[in-house]
């Protein structure tokens, strides 16, 4: 998963860049109007570039708007490294004589306030991680989950605090507003992370809870975020731990999939939803104890048949493939003894073969005659070889070809 780097080149922010991102001053904002400043065609698909625009570019861990440009689908919007806005277009071509006319845009609103809201809740949980002294040091908001990762261990008891501050920094309704200062003037707001950019810098201040260097789109009041939600967390790269979170609307969906998950559980095993982790486990462990006591009673089964069988070349197709090398191994310990041993498993064909001490073959080679007839492959050691193949219906024949070979 791509994350922004916590300490990334500085970049020049002018006094024009509000002029030209009309998203910095009106995040909700759907519709405009501008010129069109310039037009390409790369990699077979045409891109526009306007004067001004309120299509956000990805940047800063928050992903592209989509929306229309003059009835034309935008697929994608970029930022270049000389701080060009491009969008993308859906078609293969553009209307001729482009260049200097004023075409409308619409922003996918949808989209849009989706990408306000992970993006102020990101803010707000940052914060509340903050002053659980756990600092970010990358954030990406591109996915269906959006993720922070934080410097040093987080338990989940550490995060689910910090969730509940931030949830109730959500309920607070602190007002947001967003504003410019200059570098000068950065010490005298409370950041709790270094700017990016020099010259210019936009503050997002989330009432006196968060005051954040960012150029992103947020909402006008923390409680538009509706609710914040940590879904699990993760080591990486040795020293940091990464947070998967979602905000707003997309907890709705999560929450009912996941009730409706629990209450189906539920009622097929007869038992209250808060009852059901502990049920669950109960299974769990007769489950295991069910599977160590098959395991046993195959393994005497197995050394049960390869005590009674009288012939010193064994051949047999079993019914039940999870026998099958437990009796490899039962015939592999009686001397002498050569087994031959198959099973269907759904479209595969199993082999093993079985040489006791003193046997007069050696189970890789003949393992290797019944391979070649079901088209597997396999292998083991002297006494014990095993394979499969995907020709099923040669097995028999595979079974008979290594009992000749073996004769």
């Amino acid at each position: 998963m791509d994350t922004s780097p916590a300490t990334p080149p500085k970049v020049i922010m002018s006094d024009s860049d509000a002029t030209l991102r009309l998203y910095r001053t009106d995040s909700y904002r759907t519709e405009f109007s501008a010129p069109v400043a310039q037009t390409r065609i790369v990699k077979g698909r045409p891109e526009v570039r306007l004067e001004q625009t309120a299509f956000y570019p990805t940047a800063g861990g928050q992903a592209f708007d989509t929306g229309w440009l003059g009835g034309t689908a935008i697929i994608e919007v970029r930022e270049n490294d000389g701080g060009q806005i491009w969008h993308l277009c859906a078609g293969e071509v553009l209307e001729e004589g482009l260049e200097g006319r004023a075409v409308k845009g619409a922003i996918d609103w949808a989209r849009r306030f989706d990408h306000m809201q992970q993006h102020t809740g990101e803010h707000i949980l940052g914060q509340s991680f903050f002053r659980l002294e756990r600092q970010i040091a990358a954030v990406n908001m591109e996915g269906k989950i959006c993720t922070v990762d934080l410097e040093g261990e987080v338990g989940w008891d550490l995060a689910m605090a910090a969730e509940q501050m931030a949830n109730e920094a959500i309920w607070a309704a602190h007002p947001i507003r967003a504003y410019e200062i200059d570098e000068s003037e950065v010490a005298s707001v409370k950041l709790r992370r270094p700017p990016k950019v020099s010259g210019r810098i936009r503050i997002v201040q989330i009432g006196e809870f968060d005051f954040s260097a960012c150029g992103g789109t947020h909402l006008r009041s923390s409680a538009e975020v509706g609710l914040l939600k940590i879904l699990k967390l993760e080591r990486v790269r040795s020293t940091e731990t990464r947070v998967f979170f979602n905000c707003g609307g997309r907890v709705l969906p999560d929450y009912r999939y996941k009730h409706d998950f629990v209450a189906a559980l539920a009622l097929r095993l007869s038992s209250a939803p808060e009852s059901v982790p502990e049920r669950v486990s109960g299974l769990l462990d007769e489950l295991t104890g069910a599977k160590r006591e098959a395991a046993h009673l195959r393994t005497r089964l197995a050394e049960e048949i390869a005590a009674m069988a009288p012939e010193r070349v064994v051949v047999r197709q079993i019914d039940d493939a999870a026998l099958l090398p437990e009796l490899a191994k039962a015939f592999a310990a009686r001397p002498g003894a050569i087994a031959l041993l198959g099973a269907r498993q759904g479209e595969r064909a199993l082999l093993a073969v079985a040489c006791g001490r003193g046997a007069s073959a050696k189970a890789g080679d003949l393992l290797k005659v019944g391979l070649a007839l079901v088209e597997g492959r396999g292998g083991g050691k002297p006494d014990l070889a095993q394979g499969s193949g995907t020709k099923v219906e040669n097995l028999p024949a595979a079974l008979e070809a290594m009992r000749a070979a073996a004769a």
